[in-house]
């Protein structure tokens, strides 16, 4: 597997192409079983997570006394942080599609972590600040049956945790200092906007570090 720790390619050297990676990955079954497998336990967990989301909305929660939160904002930062996400998600699957089996290993990490936040946010009931400026992310906004935000899906920060995880598998070092860039703004962001507690940001790395972690065991075995 090519990373970005290895040494640049010669002129007399040819990298295969991302077609022929591919073709060739696909005349594997295993892979192709990987795959399918893959792809079925993140169309699962995203329900779950979805559901949960929703269950958290009707739930009554805990308002939390952020100290960060009394000194700061809130701040609509909604637009630089939809802008900053999606396009560090098409950056990153475009770069990670490059190597097959680094894609497959984000999409598993990825897969987990949304399972590992449908746990979190079912154990941790929380209610958003009385000052949030709701995110309303135009792609990914979830809403109740009444039409109303989900706002209630606090811990912890998705969106941040999304963008620790693409900092764990770029295999680009700018692309890497890009991302992490953008988990810094847009973890401080949600905070000023009072769409998530400091806690919940603090504890996003580590569940996405948790979840890459795990994934590179499995594939060690």
């Amino acid at each position: 597997m090519l990373s970005f720790m290895e040494p640049s390619i010669t002129d007399t050297q040819k990298a295969p192409s991302t077609l022929f990676l591919w073709r060739d990955s696909c005349r594997q079954p295993r892979f192709v079983g990987e795959i399918l497998l893959t792809v079925t336990t993140l169309a699962l967990s995203v329900y779950i997570c979805r559901e949960v989301m929703l269950y958290a909305h009707t739930r009554p929660g805990v308002i939390l006394d952020d100290p960060i939160q009394r000194m700061i904002g809130p701040v609509n930062l909604r637009w630089p942080v939809f802008l900053i996400l999606w396009s560090s998600l098409l950056m990153g699957v475009c770069s990670l599609a490059k190597t097959p089996e680094r894609l497959l290993m984000w999409l598993q990490a990825v897969a987990l972590l949304t399972l590992f936040r449908a746990m979190a946010l079912y154990l941790v009931p929380l209610a958003a600040p009385s000052t949030i400026i709701p995110l309303a992310d135009p792609i990914a906004t979830l809403r109740s049956n009444t039409g109303a935000l989900i706002t209630n899906d606090l811990f912890f920060s998705g969106h941040t945790a999304m963008m620790f995880l693409l900092v764990l598998a770029a295999t680009s070092p700018r692309l890497r200092w890009f991302f992490l860039a953008g988990f810094i703004f847009i973890g401080a962001s949600v905070v000023v906007q009072h769409v998530h507690y400091s806690g919940d940001v603090f504890a996003a790395p580590f569940f996405a570090w948790g979840s890459w972690q795990l994934v590179l065991s499995m594939h060690k075995r």
